[in-house]
């Protein structure tokens, strides 16, 4: 599901991937940390993988006399310098070691981390810049935790009234966003 999902976000038009983030609002920060770990994961495994070709015909790392490493502390560091780098909205920094098609892959799908958080973050301003009477109809049912049916007891309004506002409300947004989000990623 989630190889489908994010190659739907990737591959999806400015309208489409609004849309996926309008369906998964209430859970998308989650989604976007998943990502992120799973990028971390990625990353470390190809580096590791790379690294595992640079040793002996025993399979012992060989060391150079006169320096001593930290394995422990480097891993350290490098898994900070790593998560810092994907926070960031520069370039990340791979092993030199790391296939250079398994570069570009991880690469790629650092950008579409890039571009999803901000999408989902200039997504979630919009929502907030809306009128009150249009936020506290969206919102709610944007993060899950009221239905049509709750809404419409709340404002004393009929359900299909509620249903007609957010649908309104929904396709106001989409078709904002979808015009303002960059047509490819």
């Amino acid at each position: 599901m989630a190889k489908d999902f994010f190659q739907s976000y990737e591959l999806g038009s400015a309208r489409e991937r609004a849309e996926i983030i309008y369906e998964n609002y209430c859970s998308f920060e989650a989604i976007i940390d998943d990502f992120k770990a799973g990028l971390i994961y990625d990353i470390q495994s190809e580096e590791e993988f790379s690294r595992s070709h640079y040793r002996d015909e025993l399979g012992v790392r060989i060391q150079k006399l006169g320096h001593y490493d930290n394995p422990t502390a480097e891993e350290a560091v490098n898994n900070w310098m790593l998560e810092q780098d994907i926070d960031g909205n520069g370039e990340i920094h791979i092993s030199g070691k790391v296939a250079a098609d398994a570069q570009e892959k991880l690469r790629r799908k650092h950008h579409v981390l890039i571009v999803m958080r901000e999408e989902y973050a200039y997504f979630a301003k919009h929502i907030n810049a809306l009128k009150p009477k249009e936020k506290q109809i969206i919102l709610p049912l944007l993060n899950d935790s009221k239905d049509h049916f709750q809404l419409a007891q709340e404002f004393g309004v009929n359900v299909e009234t509620i249903r007609k506002r957010a649908s309104r409300i929904h396709k106001e947004v989409i078709e904002y966003m979808g015009t303002n989000f960059r047509e490819r990623i």
